[in-house]
């Protein structure tokens, strides 16, 4: 080989290795704070979830870490079908498209009828491709005119940060912050029903969903 194609090779090769490295420190700077007994739990099928500390006065935020088998493209067309929520999401009895801009979403949840009373509030969605192989899609609560107090919920925001580690396995974390707003007296049950016995629920049924997507491809 001459001696220019030589020098030309030396150049390209740490070029090279300096752009793959670049990409996956980008990828992996998404990825959320595990512990090596967290990552170990992980690996095994399981699913972490834990309460994180918020600014708010009032309610809770949980993140749901794990994995999910499926490419990141397909869970984020799962996620943003939302008319297709209902189908798979126990505690969602109708979900109303109300307005679409580009693409975010302004959506009507209505929740099933939990202890005798019906939750309804309005959020405003939208994905967001953070880096390649990384995904967001954030939603917060908006007004819905003419709701009262207690049919509604006082706030609820969030994502789904969907981070594709192969081509058929997504790390994935689900981050929720909810305020149950007003609880009647003796109703304290729909409290964990919109709180963390909901956020566990909404993961674990998304979960399935991908893996039964997938089996039918």
């Amino acid at each position: 080989m001459e001696p220019r194609k030589h020098r030309k090779i030396a150049v390209l090769i740490p070029l090279i290795l300096m752009i793959i490295s670049s990409s996956a420190a980008q990828t992996s700077n998404f990825n959320p704070m595990l512990s090596v007994k967290e990552k170990q739990a992980i690996e095994a099928g399981e699913i972490i979830m834990r309460e994180v500390e918020t600014k708010q006065d009032r309610g809770q935020t949980i993140e749901t870490i794990g994995f999910m088998r499926a490419p990141g493209d397909s869970l984020v067309k799962l996620l943003t079908d939302y008319a297709d929520y209902p189908r798979f999401m126990a505690a969602v009895d109708v979900i109303e498209i109300v307005d679409r801009s580009g693409d975010e979403t302004t959506l009507n949840y209505i929740l099933r009828p939990m202890l005798g009373l019906t939750k309804k509030y309005r959020i405003r969605i939208a994905p967001h491709m953070l880096a390649e192989q990384v995904w967001k899609i954030e939603w917060s609560k908006v007004e819905w005119p003419g709701l009262s107090e207690l049919e509604t919920i006082g706030d609820t925001q969030g994502y789904w940060l969907i981070i594709e580690q192969s081509p058929s396995r997504c790390l994935i974390q689900y981050y929720v912050y909810t305020d149950p707003g007003l609880v009647p007296f003796g109703l304290g049950g729909i409290v964990d029903a919109i709180g963390r016995d909901s956020i566990e629920e909404v993961f674990m049924e998304t979960r399935t969903e991908a893996l039964k997507m997938m089996g039918s491809q």
